[in-house]
């Protein structure tokens, strides 16, 4: 298995569709995302095709002086999961931001969902096994 991770390249774009289905609005709005300095958007490809991505955004806050890597999503392709593509992929980004400057990486996940807990513990995360992570939010229209 050739699995290799780079940063998104323009590309890459048309094969997130298959990976991201509805949550993927547009191309442009991949674009968009990718041109902004805090965004950060990593792919796992398998012999040249894309099987996964991890995009986030740098953090920066007052009581570090580096940043935080905030891993917003981890996606990869429904074909090539419980292959350990994940795990794989969890490791080269947790390096990736360690040898970048980053302070720490963080990504958030519910209990519930134990096969992702399961990847982000391979790849060297910890967490704190009485925090059941709770996220309240509001949408805009």
């Amino acid at each position: 298995m050739n699995l290799t991770f780079e940063m998104l390249l323009e590309e890459d774009i048309p094969q997130l569709k298959e990976i991201l289905g509805r949550y993927m609005e547009s191309p442009q709005q991949v674009r968009e995302f990718v041109s902004e300095k805090q965004n950060i958007a990593i792919v796992a490809k398998l012999d040249g095709k894309v099987v996964g991505l991890v995009y986030g955004y740098f953090l920066t806050c007052f009581h570090n002086v580096k940043p935080q890597f905030f891993i917003y999503s981890v996606d990869i392709h429904e074909k090539y999961q419980g292959k350990g593509c994940g795990t794989k992929f969890m490791r080269h980004v947790v390096d990736w931001a360690r040898d970048n400057g980053f302070s720490e990486s963080f990504v958030m996940t519910d209990e519930s969902n134990s096969h992702a807990c399961k990847v982000y513990k391979k790849a060297g995360m910890t967490n704190d096994e009485a925090d059941a992570t709770r996220v309240y939010e509001v949408h805009y229209k």
